[in-house]
């Protein structure tokens, strides 16, 4: 409907998409549990509402909070998932799918190390990783093994050392510097990256 999205203070948009009513959404949290539900269970809204708490809609458990958002129709394609020390687990969607309602899925995403972000993917993708040593490295998913248990530790793509820790992961893109970042095999330290390269992804 017509009408500017309105929001809270602070709050921001980061991700849109053109759904159906029968689309199922995935809710990742911090406590790594999933909630999934329909679109439908959402109701139609103008623009200027400020919509649902998600928290409370899906009856969150006490101080959890949403790190994450997927959505799919047929649960085709791979979950890849970037950790703060430096690890990936790529998992397939298929894994998440439920013969029943199911509203609540435990042990969603490993728990050993923080999530820093999550992408889904029907192939293969390039991620940019940095870590916050100033570090970063462009990987092909190619390179991560599928696993089909949803809390697989993952495997080591970028090294970490003493306190640093993954700070952001990205999709690249394919610039001048690509080929100069791109590796080929894993774990590695990665090479210096002078910020903002905004350039290298999207």
């Amino acid at each position: 409907m017509s009408g500017e999205q309105k929001l809270k203070d602070g709050d921001s948009i980061i991700k849109t998409a053109e759904i159906t009513n029968n689309t199922d959404l995935i809710f990742f949290t911090d406590k790594q549990q999933a909630y999934k539900c329909k679109a439908s269970n959402f109701d139609d809204t103008k623009a200027s509402v400020l919509g649902d708490y998600i928290p409370a809609k899906l009856q969150f458990d006490e101080n959890e909070n949403v790190t994450a958002c997927i959505f799919t129709n047929d649960y085709s394609g791979n979950i890849v998932f970037i950790f703060e020390n430096g690890k990936v687990a790529k998992v397939p969607m298929k894994s998440y799918e439920t013969k029943t309602n199911r509203r609540k899925l435990q042990n969603a995403y490993s728990e050993v190390s923080p999530l820093v972000e999550l992408f889904t993917c029907e192939e293969d993708i390039n991620l940019l990783i940095h870590s916050n040593n100033g570090k970063g490295l462009i990987l092909n998913t190619s390179l991560i093994s599928l696993k089909t248990t949803k809390n697989t530790m993952g495997v080591q793509a970028i090294s970490m050392r003493g306190k640093n820790n993954v700070d952001f992961a990205r999709l690249a893109r394919e610039t001048d510097d690509f080929k100069r970042y791109k590796v080929e095999r894993i774990p590695l330290a990665g090479s210096h990256m002078v910020l903002p390269a905004e350039s290298l992804w999207n």
